[in-house]
C-alpha cells in the first residue's frame, strides 16, 4: 500500500493536467459545432467533402456513416486527435513507472520498502492502472456532459449515451494496452529523460503506420500494429472493435506486463 500511495502523490499533479489539458481543448472544439448547423456550413460539408479524394477522407477517417452536421459525428471527428493525446499520457505513465526512482537517486528508498522486485511491479502496475482510469472516467463524464450542452434538438439522447459508452469502453482497452507497453520500456530506459521521446515516438509511429494502412491497400495489414486504429471513434460510434484486434489487445496486455515483470528483475540498478 505504500507504493500505491508514493505513486498517487507522484502521479495525481500529472493526471489532473492532463484531464485539464484534454477538456479544455474538447470543450473549445464542442463550442464550435452549434455554428455546424448553419445553411452554409451544411452546404460546405455536404458538397465539399463529395468533391474530396476517397484516400484523403480515409486519413482523416470522414468516410464513415457518421456525419460532422450530426453531434456525435463532430465528437468523433474531434476525439480521434485527443485520443492521441491520450495515449501518449498511458505510454508516460508506463515508461515512467520503473525508471524514474533510478534517474531521481531514491532507488536505494524503494528497496527499503519489504516487497519483492515482482511486488514493486505489481503494484506500481495498480496503481497506474488506477490513474488511467480515473483520467480515462473524467474524460469520459466531461464528454457526456459537453455533448449533452451542445446536441441538436430532437436527438435521442439514449443512442448518444449508448454510442458514447461503446467508444470509452473499446478505446480504454487499446489505453490499457498502450499502458502495458510503456511499462515494458521502463525497465529498459537508463533515465527517466528518455520517457517522452518514447511515448511521442511510439504513439506517432504507430499512428502513421495506421494512417498508410488506410490510404494503400497493399498495406493494410500495417493496422494491425497500430494500436491507435483499432478503435477509431467515428468507427466504434456503431460499432466494437474487430475480433482480431480484440485479441491482440487482450493478449498483448498479459505478454507486455509479463515481459516487464522479467526486464525489471533481469535489470542492474545503478543507486
Amino acid at each position: 500500500m505504500t507504493l500505491i500511495k508514493i505513486e498517487w502523490r507522484n502521479g495525481i499533479k500529472s493526471l489532473i493536467l492532463w484531464s485539464a489539458a484534454v477538456m479544455v481543448i474538447l470543450g473549445l472544439f464542442m463550442a464550435v459545432f452549434p455554428t455546424m448547423q448553419s445553411s452554409g456550413m451544411k452546404d460546405i460539408v455536404n458538397t465539399k467533402l463529395d468533391a474530396m479524394p476517397s484516400e484523403l477522407l480515409k486519413m482523416f477517417n470522414l468516410q464513415g456513416g457518421t456525419s460532422l452536421l450530426e453531434v456525435t459525428g463532430y465528437f468523433a471527428y474531434v476525439f480521434q486527435y485527443l485520443f492521441l493525446a491520450a495515449g501518449i499520457y498511458a505510454v508516460l505513465l508506463g515508461a515512467n513507472a520503473l525508471v524514474k526512482e533510478e534517474t531521481d537517486g531514491t532507488i536505494e528508498f524503494l528497496y527499503a520498502q519489504p516487497v519483492s522486485r515482482r511486488g514493486i511491479v505489481f503494484y506500481k502496475q495498480l496503481a497506474n492502472t488506477l490513474l488511467l482510469a480515473l483520467f480515462w472516467l473524467l474524460t469520459w463524464l466531461f464528454s457526456f456532459g459537453i455533448i449533452y450542452v451542445f446536441k441538436e434538438k430532437g436527438s435521442n439522447w439514449s443512442t448518444i449515451f449508448s454510442q458514447i459508452n461503446r467508444v470509452f469502453l473499446n478505446e480504454g482497452l487499446v489505453l490499457l494496452l498502450l499502458l502495458a507497453i510503456g511499462f515494458c520500456f521502463s525497465p529498459i530506459l537508463k533515465s527517466s529523460k528518455q520517457t517522452t521521446g518514447v511515448a511521442l515516438g511510439f504513439v506517432f509511429g504507430t499512428y502513421i503506420l495506421g494512417v498508410l494502412s488506410e490510404i494503400n491497400s497493399k498495406v493494410e495489414w500495417l493496422k494491425d500494429v497500430s494500436p491507435l486504429h483499432y478503435a477509431v471513434p467515428s468507427t466504434t460510434l456503431n460499432e466494437n472493435m474487430k475480433g482480431i484486434h480484440l485479441l491482440i489487445c487482450v493478449i498483448g496486455i498479459i505478454a507486455f506486463s509479463g515481459l516487464s515483470y522479467f526486464f525489471y528483475e533481469k535489470k542492474d540498478f545503478k543507486a
